[in-house]
């Protein structure tokens, strides 16, 4: 059961720093925003109070920074703060002003707000508007030249609006979500995960088995360092799994179809051989037969607007793909039993009762990682795990770097 884009459909090899249409992108704007956004011809992005087209960005390469101008985005150089007015300060220069003599009383710019509407009438930059306010400014010369770079970045921020559009990565991902919900991804941040790639051992054409409460972003991660050369297995709790990161990470069709889920009522099932399994009955939660569910669904297409029923006929698109691309219940079942090369849980379950449901599907001298948020759990599955003679080089890791950080665990070691 495979989350596919539109980006993922594409037939033609893909470059990884290159953005496609289709692809989600991290945009980071000169005003302190982060947040996703899809790139399609037709979507917008609001870069400051104004609303552009994202049909520029298509083509580009991720990193790179545009800047609206006349309700435009076009592409800059220089960083997301360019100083187009002050010089630069140089060694052992010490600026003679001072804001000892400055009164704020409004007074001090005499260029008023029907003056900079002509000028953006008359189609003048943001960069000219800074000169102008700059030119007209009584105290400009008065000030420290902290006081100056203070004003400029002011003035940038609302005349010079720019963005930086960044690839959708592991760690981009992760600290994104860190710095937005953290709660989301269990607290995990990217230091962290490194430590559970690294630990767990993660390699192209291993097979993975993941336990993922963290939105998909460790499937996620194992994925792309496998770059589609593997097969990952993650059993889930619940109707469907929760992977809505794992939509983001832009990855192609390859890559799309080496992960695998499988609930986790069918990890008891594993004990048994294939011909013993009795498959129960599929009943729809709503009583509807699919074709009965297909019907209403293309009666209620029928109010869509244009741009909702492409949508509508996209998504119908990718679902029969991924239907026809996903493997049955009894592949996914032979390929657990066949014993995986890595185990990672990093997921808000009960660590020990998961862990030893799935251990025996681990192959020998192969490592597993537990992570969790909370140092208690993992303690009680350390003593348990201490008991077992068949763990070797067992491990209770604390991740902390820095005050300002809180301090995460995570239990690693081999079989």
């Amino acid at each position: 059961m495979a989350t596919t884009t539109p980006a993922a459909d594409t037939q033609e090899p893909r470059l990884p720093y290159v953005i496609y249409e289709g692809d989600t992108v991290i945009c980071q704007t000169s005003d302190g925003r982060m947040f996703f956004q899809a790139v399609t011809k037709d979507e917008s992005i609001r870069v400051g109070k104004k609303v552009a087209s994202l049909k520029p960005v298509i083509g580009s390469f991720y990193g790179a920074i545009f800047e609206e101008q006349n309700k435009k985005l076009v592409k800059v150089t220089g960083g997301l703060f360019p100083d187009p007015v002050a010089p630069e300060t140089g060694e052992g220069f010490v600026p003679d002003g001072d804001n000892r003599h400055y009164a704020d009383t409004n007074s001090a710019q005499t260029l008023k707000q029907t003056d900079i509407g002509e000028l953006r009438e008359k189609g003048a930059t943001g960069k000219e508007i800074i000169q102008k306010l700059v030119e007209n400014s009584s105290t400009w010369e008065t000030k420290t030249e902290f006081s100056k770079q203070k004003y400029l970045k002011k003035k940038q921020q609302k005349y010079m609006p720019r963005v930086r559009f960044l690839r959708c990565t592991a760690e981009s991902l992760c600290r994104t979500y860190r710095l937005k919900n953290p709660a989301k991804i269990c607290n995990l941040r990217e230091d962290s995960l490194g430590q559970v790639l690294v630990y767990s051992n993660i390699f192209a054409g291993g097979q993975v088995l993941v336990v993922d409460t963290c939105m998909g972003l460790v499937t996620g991660a194992i994925a792309e360092r496998q770059g589609g050369s593997g097969r990952i297995i993650c059993p889930y709790e619940g109707q469907q799994p929760a992977a809505d990161i794992l939509r983001r990470f832009n990855f192609d069709k390859r890559t799309l179809e080496s992960i695998h889920y499988m609930p986790f009522k069918q990890v008891r099932m594993l004990e048994l051989k294939e011909e013993e399994v009795v498959e129960p009955p599929k009943v729809a939660r709503d009583g509807l037969t699919p074709e009965e569910r297909e019907r209403l669904a293309a009666e209620r297409a029928k109010n869509f607007t244009p741009q909702q029923q492409k949508r509508y006929a996209e998504k119908k698109a990718r679902r029969a793909d991924t239907k026809l691309n996903r493997q049955s219940p009894s592949t996914i079942r032979q390929w657990a039993r066949e014993k995986s090369d890595s185990l990672v849980i990093a997921a808000n379950y009960d660590p020990e009762e998961v862990l030893m449901a799935l251990l025996p599907y681990l192959g020998r001298s192969k490592p597993f990682v537990v992570y969790s948020e909370f140092l208690e759990p993992l303690t009680r599955t350390f003593a348990t795990l201490q008991k077992m003679e068949a763990i070797i080089d067992l491990q209770l890791n604390e991740t902390w770097t820095h005050p300002g950080h809180s301090a995460s665990w995570s239990i690693s070691k081999r079989l």
